[in-house]
């Protein structure tokens, strides 16, 4: 029995893509939930003991399962990055790390954001270490994704000036050495009848 590499191919970006799919709508569903729960009677009411509301605690939960499906994700959008696109492989390889990372930093964004409301009424004085921390965090990100796009400068304008242009500086030397060697050929050609 022998396996047709196309369908075979297409079977797994299928199932790839099915499965990315149905994470992301997990994470809008869970969102579009805590939304509906914000609508509760009595969700701004206190849980005993703490100085967190009802509503914080379910926000916390709900981002914590958000920021564990993106982190999940995130990897699989790479490598469906590097399925689906066309181009050379470093610009390729790029632009999937930068997707890879762009999800972690959404991930830690939503993080600081939806944990908030649960973390700060427990540090009173000291929530600027919440928001510290975070940062800490996303910086590093931040700055890989920077240094990717940067190392992608010159293979995208390249690539764009192919697209655009219809040639590259390799196809240009290329064609200028034959030109070159074709008119050497004819100064010999001329100098062998002149003679």
């Amino acid at each position: 029995m022998t396996y047709n590499q196309s369908e075979m191919r297409d079977a797994i970006d299928y199932q790839r893509v099915r499965s990315i799919g149905k994470l992301l709508f997990a994470t809008l569903s869970l969102l579009f939930l805590l939304s509906v729960v914000s609508l509760l009677p009595g969700i701004g009411l206190f849980v005993p003991n703490t100085p967190i509301t009802l509503y914080a605690l379910a926000s916390a939960i709900v981002t914590l399962a958000v920021v564990g499906l993106l982190l999940y994700v995130a990897p699989g959008l790479a490598r469906l990055t590097r399925a689906t696109l066309g181009g050379p492989d470093e610009i390729v390889d790029d632009v999937a790390s930068v997707v890879h990372l762009l999800v972690v930093l959404a991930a830690v964004l939503v993080a600081h954001r939806g944990l908030a409301p649960a973390v700060t009424p427990f540090l009173e004085d000291a929530t600027w270490a919440y928001d510290v921390t975070f940062l800490l965090i996303s910086l590093p990100l931040l700055a890989v994704v920077a240094s990717q796009l940067y190392a992608s400068l010159d293979p995208a304008a390249d690539l764009f000036a192919d697209r655009i242009a219809g040639s590259s500086a390799a196809d240009d030397a290329t064609t200028a050495s034959t030109a070159e060697r074709s008119n050497a050929d004819d100064d010999s050609t001329t100098e062998g009848s002149t003679r």
